[in-house]
């Protein structure tokens, strides 16, 4: 059995190699806003309120079609969404380079929406899944979040150079156009290759058709249910560890400079944490490693918001010792739908579902910390960290509910 789950994996390292590149560059085109925002503010003519429009707009999009999105990918083609998902986006781009005015922008970034979360989100993870056996599966998902993590490090260093090169001799707006350029062609390229080497899951039940059915299949299965709240968990530590940064120039003194580095190091820890947290998973039980990793979180961020003092070499590790928790968590997490026993013909179905409850803290942390840092300025950091840390320990009750699921599964025979 191993044995077979060992060569199936490695006779798919190329496809999984494909698909974590194309789930690291898809989001080049909706984040580049982010990457360069002052230049992308000033070329674009564009208030801050506005920037942060468009983030809603891909953001908000995505939040409500994740599930719509998942029942697609159930009976239409994997492989085809997601090489449809990668040419679209790719397209959208080369629109960017024509968009004149803020209301363009918007559609852009609605289409982006649309391509690169409706369709290609769900039709990813289904297609990642596939690629491994059952007990492959937490190193599958692992190797996946640790080739993004590479990933995004590769291609913004590329598209910097890009930018700053052209940027020297054209200006600024040539600049920023030229990356985008760089992604638009990239993410075709790799819908092309996705499309040709990429292979479709094999299903019992495949239907060519919507299938209402499916759906009450999912939404009757506890296990997701529960799966919702741990991603939902986990991914609050995603979207709240941006704020170690400011935390860290503002209450610390650290140096504008070392509150960034205390950010990058995250995206140095990631592919680490993933492989490792994958493998780890596989071999001693990924509801197990879950449950550490919570309670490593939960541990990390109470001490950053309790300490009275503290030195920035101990800041730096406690963040560390979260990132790794948070990294181990967010690339296995889905994994978890094999000990679920989750069909492989619903899990597209499944996981819009999981994703539309459980990324819902992209929307709901940025508002809660901004409500919080307002109200109660420095201190408020304190505050949102002992919140965050207390959903890590309900994060460990979900795993602890997940645990008892499973075993009455096994002992009805399911």
């Amino acid at each position: 059995m191993a044995e077979k789950a060992g060569s199936k994996l490695k006779g798919n390292i190329w496809r999984l190699i494909i698909l974590a590149v194309a789930g690291s560059l898809i989001y080049g085109l909706p984040y580049f806003r982010t990457y360069y925002y002052d230049a992308y503010l000033e070329a674009y003519n564009l208030t801050n309120t506005q920037m942060g429009s468009l983030g809603a707009m891909f953001g908000v999009f995505g939040m409500i079609s994740y599930l719509f999105g998942g029942v697609v990918a159930d009976f239409i083609s994997t492989k085809k969404l997601l090489s449809i998902s990668l040419i679209l986006t790719g397209v959208a781009g080369f629109a960017h380079l024509f968009a004149t005015n803020y209301s363009m922008l918007l559609v852009i970034y609605l289409v982006w929406g649309f391509t690169a979360l409706f369709a290609f989100w769900p039709a990813l993870l289904k297609g990642i899944r596939s690629l491994a056996s059952p007990d492959e599966q937490g190193k599958a998902y692992g190797f996946m979040e640790a080739g993004r993590g590479v990933m995004n490090a590769v291609h913004l260093a590329i598209a910097l150079a890009i930018i700053t090169s052209i940027t020297n001799a054209k200006g600024s707006a040539s600049g920023l156009n030229g990356g985008i350029v760089f992604y638009s062609v990239v993410v075709i390229v790799l819908g092309v290759l996705v499309f040709l080497f990429f292979k479709d899951p094999e299903e019992s039940e495949k239907s060519e058709r919507f299938n209402f059915k499916q759906v009450l299949t999912v939404v009757k299965l506890p296990q997701v249910w529960i799966l919702c709240l741990i991603l939902c968990c986990t991914y609050v530590m995603n979207m709240s560890y941006a704020y170690f940064n400011p935390y860290a120039t503002s209450a610390l003194g650290v140096a504008m400079v070392g509150g960034t580095i205390v950010t990058i190091m995250a995206d140095y820890i990631r592919p680490f944490a993933s492989v490792g947290g994958g493998v780890l998973a596989d071999r001693i039980g990924r509801s197990k490693i879950m449950a550490v990793c919570f309670g490593i979180m939960a541990l990390g961020t109470f001490a950053i918001a309790l300490f009275p003092t503290m030195s920035v070499p101990v800041f730096v590790v406690l963040c560390a010792i979260v990132y790794v928790g948070m990294y181990c968590n967010y690339g296995i997490v889905f994994s978890l739908m094999e000990d679920g026993g989750v069909p492989m013909e619903v899990s597209g179905t499944a996981i819009g579902l999981i994703s539309t409850i459980g990324y819902l803290p992209e929307v709901v942390c940025p508002a809660a910390a901004g409500i919080i840092l307002d109200t109660y300025s420095v201190t408020g950091y304190k505050y949102y960290f002992i919140a965050v840390a207390v959903v890590m320990l309900v994060g460990i009750v979900g795993v602890v509910i997940w645990n008892r699921s499973i075993k009455n599964m096994k002992s009805l025979g399911k």
